[in-house]
């Protein structure tokens, strides 16, 4: 064999050596690819009663979205009889959304049609996200504002002047983890009131498990309470900052009835005890021991649902207490409201 002809075999045997490898490439590739469409797939249809749940999750879902999120902290005086809840300003948010078998992403913005004239200086930024399986709810909340206005008081003897009632210089960050799991999954879907890419065909409830995490910081220039209602409150509720970590488990009831196959109604109440502690300081730093305190969630929904349409209202709400002193303690809360209206694509 001459040099050209062992050029030409070497090039030969090279490039059928490339083909080849590429093609166990591809097809371990298409091999990973189908293991995880596998199990995705077991994820979605595992175990389900038919009777109950029909999936969509092979259909490409789209929706519009409205979401008016939220977030407060209310402190309460038992002894005197008094509170005060604030709230910051609230804004309209609209977007779209897509879901396809696991996944499911929305985006919104916000229309700014809060009342900005009321505040010359106010920030926020408020993430709120969750993932849904079969039988597991997953959420995260990071949240942040600066400007709160007082929402309503009561017990004050003394009125509190408008301008009291607006505080730019309150900011709260709030982090927050929650973790749920459905014990009757079979019957019961998590999925088809919240993220749509399955339908509740016949009425149904679960127990729910669950756990949480939350961090909540509070700083004002000074006191909250303003000088028109320190006789009503305890002084230690005259606070210009406020640290908690809160830990929790919570034990429920969820459920959905179902009206002529498609409209439907879910209700929830899940009630937990949790263990926090921090400091906050009025005139001086004080410190909270660990205790236990209550919380409560809720998870609600209210629309239509079928094949190829879905349209309703859905509401979850999150809000835990602590106590800073005997008869005084601190609400603090946040949840979003949504509509939304859509369409499924695909003929299967």
């Amino acid at each position: 064999m001459n040099f050209k002809h062992r050029i030409t075999f070497l090039l030969f045997s090279f490039f059928t050596l490339i083909l080849t490898s590429n093609e166990v490439n591809s097809q371990q590739a298409d091999s990973l690819f189908k293991k995880i469409e596998n199990f995705g797939d077991y994820l979605l249809y595992r175990n389900h009663d038919t009777t109950y749940i029909s999936n969509y999750g092979n259909k490409v879902a789209v929706k519009l979205v409205a979401v008016n999120k939220y977030n407060y902290f209310r402190i309460r005086d038992r002894i005197n009889n008094t509170r005060l809840h604030y709230r910051p300003v609230r804004d309209v948010s609209l977007g779209v959304g897509v879901s396809y078998k696991w996944f499911a992403l929305d985006i919104t913005f916000a229309l700014g049609l809060q009342n900005n004239s009321e505040f010359e200086n106010t920030r926020s930024f408020d993430f709120q996200g969750s993932m849904y399986s079969s039988k597991q709810f997953i959420s995260g909340t990071i949240q942040y504002y600066q400007a709160y206005k007082m929402a309503n008081y009561s017990g004050v003897s003394e009125p509190i002047n408008e301008s009291s009632e607006r505080r730019e210089d309150i900011r709260t960050i709030n982090f927050g983890l929650q973790y749920m799991y459905a014990f009757n999954y079979t019957k019961f879907s998590f999925k088809a009131p919240f993220v749509f890419n399955e339908v509740q065909r016949k009425s149904a409830g679960s127990p729910i498990l669950g756990a949480s995490f939350n961090m909540f910081v509070m700083d004002a220039d000074s006191s909250i309470v303003p000088p028109e209602a320190y006789a009503s409150f305890d002084p230690l509720l005259h606070m210009r900052d406020l640290n908690l970590l809160s830990l929790s488990v919570s034990l429920g009831y969820m459920y959905t009835f179902v009206y002529k196959r498609h409209f439907f109604l879910t209700l929830s109440i899940i009630p937990g005890l949790n263990i926090n502690g921090g400091d906050f300081f009025t005139d001086a730093r004080n410190y909270m021991s660990p205790a236990f305190n209550f919380k409560i969630n809720t998870m609600n929904a209210i629309g239509y649902n079928s094949k190829k349409y879905f349209v309703g209202f859905n509401l979850l709400a999150d809000s835990f207490y602590s106590r800073l002193g005997k008869k005084l303690s601190v609400e603090i809360g946040h949840g979003k409201f949504s509509f939304f209206v859509g369409y499924r694509f695909g003929r299967k």
